[in-house]
């Protein structure tokens, strides 16, 4: 998110769509994959300043040949900065021999599956469901509703854009969301482990970079029921109704950070195929306080939204895994 200046940048995009080509990827995943994949990137990222042995970070932005061959390198916020990075990148392009610039200089075999490291290469597990899930910072205008935050002149919106992850939801739980014999009017819990799935990975504040996520015990409260609001022998409408309490302490008014908020949705599932066609829920209360890598929040309590809405997968970004699937046992077993 710390990026997004850059990458939304009109100049930015036409000098990357036009000179170069985009690759985004996890460093978190990258640097430990023993794979050609991950060998490829740590023996680029070893050109440059971050390197070494273990799990050391090589995050930042990398300008490099097909080859391998590091043209630049620089992990900045400023939109300005990086369009002289890249500059400087193609001028270092230019002078390369002509077989190294050439198209078909570099022959780059296709990738076998068989041969990725699998403990780094997550991938939605089959007939599991995808659920992209944005969150933003809100404020409240002079009638005390709610709405985006606008940027001060000037100032940079760090932080104040909405950010991108993804919810995983199993075969297994998805098709317990549609109970046999369920009929209009009927209530019962959201499954357990789907329930705190949302709360302890997905209630957060990511817009100004990767935040601690939620322990068990920090889970103050955690309640969300769903309603049958109509049901056929082919579909099934479900209301989703919720409370949570995140802090970090058992008092909430103690705690250095915490969400208070209630949750609002709406689950529509197909019987006859079975699959889901809706998966819309919204969360709104009051956020506050940082973790060590998400510095820069806003004073006190202040008003956070976030929305999940079904994945179709026509988006590329729609196979990028959670965040906190880095650990998938704890993920898929909260």
């Amino acid at each position: 998110m710390g990026r997004e200046s850059i990458f939304a940048n009109e100049e930015v995009i036409e000098l990357i769509n036009e000179r170069f080509v985009p690759v985004a990827a996890d460093d978190w995943y990258q640097r430990r994959r023993d794979d050609a994949v991950g060998k490829f990137f740590v023996g680029v990222a070893n050109q440059g300043p971050r390197k070494g042995e273990g799990g050391n970070t090589r995050q930042g932005i990398y300008c490099f040949t097909a080859s391998g061959k590091l043209l630049a390198y620089r992990n900045h916020h400023d939109a300005g900065v990086m369009l002289d990075e890249f500059r400087r990148a193609l001028d270092k392009f230019a002078k390369l021999p002509p077989e190294d610039r050439e198209p078909g200089a570099v022959e780059v075999p296709p990738l076998d599956d068989a041969k990725l490291d699998q403990r780094y290469a997550r991938k939605l597990p089959t007939g599991a469901i995808a659920v992209r899930v944005f969150a933003r910072a809100l404020e409240r205008d002079a009638d005390g509703k709610c709405r985006t935050c606008a940027a001060e002149s000037g100032k940079p919106s760090y932080g104040l854009l909405s950010s991108l992850d993804h919810l995983w939801i199993m075969p297994d739980e998805w098709r317990a969301l549609a109970p046999r014999g369920a009929k209009v009017g009927d209530e019962f819990a959201v499954p357990a482990a789907v329930a705190q799935r949302i709360a302890r990975y997905h209630l957060i504040d990511n817009t100004r970079g990767e935040p601690a996520m939620w322990r068990r015990e920090e889970v103050r409260k955690n309640a969300m029921t769903l309603t049958v609001i109509e049901a056929t022998a082919t579909a099934l409408k479900l209301r989703l109704d919720g409370e949570v309490l995140l802090s970090t302490d058992a008092e909430a008014e103690k705690a250095k950070r915490g969400y208070d908020a209630r949750l609002l949705g709406h689950i529509e599932l197909d019987r006859a195929k079975p699959a889901v066609q809706r998966f819309d829920i919204v969360a709104l209360g009051d956020h506050w306080g940082e973790s060590t890598y998400t510095r820069g929040a806003r004073p006190g309590r202040t008003p956070f939204g976030i929305a999940f809405e079904l994945a179709d997968g026509k988006q590329a970004a729609d196979a990028v895994p959670p965040q906190a699937s880095r650990e998938i046992g704890g993920y898929l077993r909260p």
